[in-house]
């Protein structure tokens, strides 16, 4: 997503369907769901997967001058709505997962480097989400407490991930965050 001149931030989301016999089932990226005229616009103007927040964006730019809000967001949900995400989404469609939401584990995975900062720092989120029904979960979102409410900072759709009880999900989430000089 554009944010300023040169500032790109691109997220990807990843996730490993664990089942409730200790196999596990790589799913990949998990793509976020479109119409044929958002398609189109996203090839003509930029490839956006998911989207960034209002209030995401807003938590780059006061972490930007405190250091103290970007961190929090380690806390991964999962629903089971369809509706594509909006940036003015504050929380899930079909809200799914258990009433706390997963910690994820963040970590700096890659730091910026190369003249004019051509490789970028890198930020994951590893989450795992357990289930105790049966399920298609179906979006994804990442937030900055544990407890029902707070803000989001991404929010994603799907194709069907379909669970059952005992089995769980690990959530990956990576943003990509290049120098302004690439």
């Amino acid at each position: 997503m554009l944010l300023t001149g040169r500032i790109r931030l691109k997220a990807q989301l990843n996730a490993v369907l664990i089942h409730a016999d200790g196999s596990c089932e790589n799913l990949g990226d998990m793509q976020l769901r479109k119409s044929r005229w958002q398609r189109f616009i996203e090839f003509v103007t930029f490839d956006q997967r998911g989207l960034v927040t209002l209030g995401g964006i807003n938590a780059i730019a006061t972490d930007l001058v405190s250091g103290t809000v970007v961190g929090l967001y380690k806390f991964h949900d999962s629903g089971t709505g369809t509706t594509t995400p909006a940036q003015t989404d504050t929380v899930l469609q079909t809200q799914a997962g258990p009433a706390t939401r997963a910690t994820g584990v963040n970590t700096q995975t890659q730091s910026a480097s190369g003249t004019g900062s051509t490789t970028p720092a890198i930020v994951t989120s590893v989450g795992t989400i357990a289930y105790v029904s049966t399920l298609a979960i179906t979006e994804w979102g990442l937030f900055n407490q544990a407890a029902q409410g707070g803000t989001m900072w991404d929010h994603r759709t799907f194709a069907a991930i379909n669970v059952v009880s005992g089995d769980s999900i690990q959530f990956t989430y990576s943003l990509s965050i290049p120098g302004g000089g690439t």
